[in-house]
C-alpha cells in the first residue's frame, strides 16, 4: 500500500523546500520591484471632470476604473464606438454609480480633434484635467507626419490648446501627457522633415520625447495660470494592446508560449502602469507642481534635452505652424 505520508517526510527532508521557497521568493520579490509603487494619496476627485483619451483598454481603462472609483465624471475620448461601449459597460460592473460617457475622437486626425474640442466647449462649463494617455507603437501607413508621430505628439499637443480655456475655468487644471520611458532614446531634428523616422521604434521614442519636451515648456509659459503640466512614464505594461499587435515577438502561438512568462515577470499591469497617472490627477499637494517628469509617483530626471529651452522654443513654434495654431487656440 502506497505510503504518502513516508513520501512526504522524505520530501520535506530534502532540499527541494527550500528550493521551491526560494524561487518562489525570488519570483515574488521581482514581480513585486517591477509592478512599481502604487498610488500613496488616497484623495477623492468628487465632481471633477476628466478627459481620458485612448480610455477604452490598458492604461486609459485602467485609469478611468480608479479615478470614477474616487468621484471623478470621466470623459472616455475613444476612436471606435464599440470598444468606446465595451470599456464603458466594463467600469459599470464594478461601479454601478460610476459617471463615465464616452465621445468620440481620432487623435491622429487633427480635424477630428477640432470636432472633438467644439462639442466639449458646447457641453462643458470647464474641465479639470486632461490625460493625453493615447498612443500607438507602430503603423504600416506613411505619411507626412506619420501617425506615430501625430497621434503620440502632434495630436496631443493640438488637443491641449484646444482645451485651455477651458481648463483655465477650473480651480486646478490639470494637463498629464503620458510619456514613455523609450523618450531617453529619442532624437529630435528639427530641420526639414522632423516627423520622418525610418523605424517605428524611432519614430515612438521621437514622438515621446517631443511630447515631454514640450510639456515642460508649456508649463513655462502658464506657470502663472491655475494649470500645470506634467508628463508620466507608466513603465513597461503589458496587455495594452500595443505589444499584442506590432511586436514580432507575438508572431506565432509558440514564440508567445515561450515569451509570456518573460512578460508576466517584467511588465506590468495596467493598473498597475496607471498608479502615476492617478497620482498626479488626485493628490492635493501637487497642485502648484507643474513641468515635471514623473515615475512610479515621484519626480525623475528626464532626458538631457527636454531641459533645452531653446530647442523647447523651436520644437513649440514648429509644432504650432504644423497643427496650424492661430493666437485664440493658444491663450487660455
Amino acid at each position: 500500500m502506497y505510503d504518502f505520508f513516508s513520501d512526504f517526510e522524505s520530501f520535506t527532508e530534502s532540499w527541494w523546500p527550500y528550493l521551491i521557497s526560494v524561487f518562489i521568493t525570488v519570483i515574488s520579490a521581482t514581480r513585486f520591484y517591477f509592478g512599481g509603487t502604487y498610488c500613496p494619496s488616497s484623495a477623492r476627485i468628487d465632481g471633477k471632470t476628466v478627459i481620458i483619451t485612448g480610455g477604452a483598454r490598458g492604461i486609459g481603462l485602467a485609469t478611468a476604473k480608479q479615478l470614477t472609483n474616487r468621484g471623478a465624471n470621466v470623459i472616455l475620448a475613444v476612436r471606435n464606438v464599440e470598444k468606446g461601449l465595451k470599456a464603458l459597460n466594463e467600469i459599470r460592473e464594478t461601479n454601478k454609480t460610476a459617471s463615465v460617457q464616452i465621445k468620440l475622437v481620432d487623435i491622429s486626425d487633427l480635424a477630428s480633434i477640432r470636432n472633438f474640442a467644439e462639442g466639449i466647449k458646447n457641453e462643458h462649463d470647464k474641465i479639470d484635467v486632461l490625460i493625453n494617455n493615447a498612443g500607438i507603437i507602430g503603423s504600416k501607413a506613411q505619411d507626412e507626419y506619420e501617425p506615430v508621430f501625430t497621434t503620440n505628439y502632434l495630436g496631443p499637443f493640438l488637443l491641449t490648446h484646444l482645451m485651455l480655456p477651458l481648463l483655465a475655468k477650473s480651480d486646478n487644471g490639470r494637463v498629464i501627457n503620458v510619456s514613455a520611458l523609450a523618450h531617453y532614446n529619442g532624437k529630435l531634428d528639427l530641420e526639414g522633415n522632423f516627423g520622418k523616422s525610418s523605424t517605428p521604434q524611432e519614430a515612438f521614442a521621437k514622438s515621446k520625447l517631443a511630447l515631454t519636451v514640450f510639456t515642460k515648456y508649456i508649463a513655462q509659459l502658464h506657470k502663472s495660470t491655475n494649470i500645470t503640466f506634467n508628463s508620466v512614464s507608466p513603465g513597461l505594461v503589458r496587455n495594452t494592446g500595443h505589444w499584442e499587435t506590432f511586436s514580432s515577438l507575438n508572431s506565432s502561438f509558440l514564440t508567445k508560449l515561450s515569451v509570456w512568462p518573460w512578460v508576466w515577470l517584467f511588465m506590468k499591469t495596467p493598473k498597475q502602469g496607471c498608479q502615476s497617472i492617478v497620482y498626479l490627477t488626485v493628490e492635493p499637494s501637487l497642485h502648484k507642481v507643474t513641468g515635471c517628469y514623473f515615475s512610479d509617483c515621484e519626480i525623475k530626471e528626464p532626458a538631457e534635452i527636454v531641459n533645452d529651452f531653446n530647442v523647447a522654443r523651436c520644437l513649440y513654434e514648429k509644432t504650432c505652424k504644423i497643427v496650424a495654431l492661430d493666437s485664440e487656440d493658444i491663450k487660455n
